[in-house]
């Protein structure tokens, strides 16, 4: 980047401006040439400009038909979307209709939330710009590779399929980072019999600057090898942990490990539209019913919107339960075929209220099998994903069992 990016910013008339304008005019990246009332349905204000940013209360009707209406007239100027109540259930509207990257606002009020948003959104017209003009944004992702893990229903076997995805990566001499993105709820430390000494939390109350040797102190070492950083002990915590901060934490991880695996909560918030942008790759996990299948389905399509430039792979959960759904039907209501199938095993229930991964005490079982044919499809592609030579993980893997 050369220069400050230029932005044209659009309110409607329940926003609080004086917090928008403190977010806006914050960073040194960002130059706004002018704020704009959302009165009426005038969508064509300029296009010079380098960026678009609808600043909004709530998603109304008016503000998707104004980004909706503005995208279609300027398909080459990026839209950000900020929205101070967030956009949960809507999140595929607002993609749809043309928004590049969606951040909320913090409380009213909250003016050091607003400067530390600041960065945030200039990162992300970034990102926004370089999709649009087909070039691309220097990443960590070039030393490691992020998995994103999305269930987009709860109990789907998202948290199961992080935990042993990342042991079976990790028994394949891979160094493997675990991140548990459910902020208020996350399971990972019980799935994998870890005591949450320190959490996100911790990290982010350390206060100082963060860098590989601090970030180690954090995480949590499993006996698989498996470092994991754990989410909060309490939903309350979790207000602390920002995407801008994690943000910063997937590129050290990035650096350290060879695999970054995250799981994440059954939404598209904004951590987990962060930890997509971040991402190399998705995985996809769904069960044999309808309203888990529909959900992976709209997810699969969101990710389409979000313009994702990384593989998305999907696991179905218990695959082979007899509920009436054949085969074809998941394809159908998927628009595509499983990538690996994660037969139903009562050894699977019995591991997770041991807090043992099914790859490790029992990895005999078809499961345990399953999941290592996930694991398999992501090794098989290590050279195309990464630019990693076979040479250089075959030294890595010396190096560790040494």
């Amino acid at each position: 980047m050369t220069g400050a990016m230029k932005a044209t910013v659009v309110f409607d008339d329940r926003v609080d401006r004086v917090l928008v304008e403190t977010v806006l005019t914050s960073s040194r990246d960002l130059d706004v040439s002018d704020f704009l009332e959302m009165s009426g349905f005038e969508p064509d204000h300029g296009g010079a400009e380098d960026v678009l940013i609808i600043a909004c209360d709530d998603f109304t009707p008016l503000v998707g038909d104004y980004l909706g209406a503005t995208s279609q007239r300027h398909p080459t100027r990026p839209v950000i979307l900020l929205c101070a109540a967030g956009v949960n259930g809507h999140v595929g509207e607002a993609m749809g209709a043309g928004a590049d990257d969606i951040l909320t606002l913090p409380k009213e009020g909250d003016h050091a939330g607003a400067q530390a948003l600041s960065s945030e959104v200039a990162f992300s017209v970034e990102k926004a710009l370089a999709r649009k003009h087909g070039t691309r944004v220097p990443s960590a992702q070039e030393l490691g590779r992020m998995v994103c893990v999305l269930g987009l229903k709860g109990g789907s076997g998202k948290t199961l399929t992080a935990g042993n995805l990342a042991v079976s990566l990790a028994s394949s001499a891979r160094k493997v980072a675990l991140i548990d993105l459910d902020l208020q709820f996350g399971d990972i430390g019980l799935a994998l019999g870890l005591s949450p000494e320190r959490t996100l939390y911790d990290l982010v109350r350390s206060g100082g600057s963060l860098d590989a040797e601090k970030l180690e102190d954090f995480l949590a070492v499993h006996p698989s090898g498996v470092r994991a950083l754990l989410a909060p002990v309490r939903p309350d915590q979790a207000g602390i942990v920002t995407p801008e901060f994690l943000k910063d934490v997937y590129r050290l991880l990035l650096e350290m490990h060879d695999y970054v695996i995250v799981d994440t909560p059954p939404a598209f918030t904004p951590e987990v539209i962060g930890a997509v942008d971040s991402s190399s790759e998705a995985c996809v996990v769904s069960m044999l019913d309808s309203p888990s299948l529909k959900n992976s389905k709209l997810g699969i399509e969101t990710l389409e919107l979000m313009d994702y430039q990384g593989r998305v792979r999907v696991v179905l959960n218990r695959a082979d339960s007899n509920v009436g759904i054949t085969p074809e039907d998941v394809v159908a209501i998927l628009g595509r075929k499983p990538d690996v199938l994660i037969p139903s095993d009562r050894n699977v229930v019995r591991a997770v209220n041991q807090g043992e991964p099914i790859a490790m005490v029992n990895p005999r079982s078809d499961a345990a099998r399953a999941f290592r044919v996930l694991a398999g499809l992501y090794l098989a592609d290590e050279g195309s994903a990464n630019g990693a030579s076979p040479r250089r993980r075959l030294l890595r893997g010396r190096r560790r069992g040494a």
